[in-house]
């Protein structure tokens, strides 16, 4: 039975964990972490995200029906049903992957034990994790946390996956690998992605905002 999917990125900062320890407070559990530092990066961080949430009868992402669009569309607030050839119907989050690596192979054609570097140019603070491979990309091994604090790099692996897994399912996917790859590489080299030419550069936690809209 599939496991049941959580649709927030884990976030796990250490300051926050020896805060906690040395007040002798609970832990906030990856859901608030994860929303908590999102809150602290700003409206302006996370201004495409709430530009959608404040359009009347705009569906969120995640759990509440999902915005699915090309990164270009999404500026355009196009949705999957005003361009049904793109679909994000074969689309899952990390949590599923992480938690289903057995079906990878029959599913997106990939091995869990795949490297990191096998998919994606390491680059930057990222080549200390090169050789991780992306099951342990998903479960956000201590070192993946420490290099990747905006789930970029979480995000993007998944995104991958389900690229691969609507190839070969034949479904036109919304977000192709060449894509995805794309999304990385600029990341990478740059640290923000400019989702079209007129369109400001989005920074990582915007990167990774956005990629969660595409998945179901």
């Amino acid at each position: 039975m599939e496991h049941q999917e959580d649709r927030s990125a884990p976030a796990n900062e250490a300051h926050e964990a020896q805060a906690a320890q040395a007040h002798d407070v609970p832990q906030l559990d990856a859901r608030g972490a994860s929303r908590r530092r999102f809150t602290r990066a700003g409206a302006g961080a996370a201004g495409v995200i709430l530009t959608l949430h404040s359009q009347p009868g705009m569906a969120t992402y995640g759990n509440y029906g999902g915005i699915c669009a090309s990164p270009s569309g999404f500026m355009s607030i196009k949705t999957a049903s005003h361009n049904p050839r793109n679909s994000c119907s074969a689309n899952h989050s990390y949590t599923y992957w992480r938690d289903n690596y057995k079906s990878w192979k029959s599913r997106c054609g990939t091995h869990s034990t795949a490297r990191f570097c096998d998919v994606l140019t390491p680059r930057g603070a990222y080549v200390r994790v090169k050789n991780y491979t992306l099951l342990q990309i998903l479960q956000q091994h201590k070192d993946v946390r420490a290099v990747d604090g905006s789930f970029v790099l979480l995000q993007c692996v998944t995104a991958l996956l389900n690229a691969r897994a609507s190839e070969r399912a034949g479904i036109p996917s919304v977000l192709p690998e060449d894509k995805v790859v794309a999304i990385w590489d600029e990341y990478s080299l740059r640290g923000s992605y400019r989702p079209s030419g007129s369109a400001r550069p989005w920074s990582g936690l915007e990167i990774s905002a956005y990629l969660q809209t595409t998945f179901r």
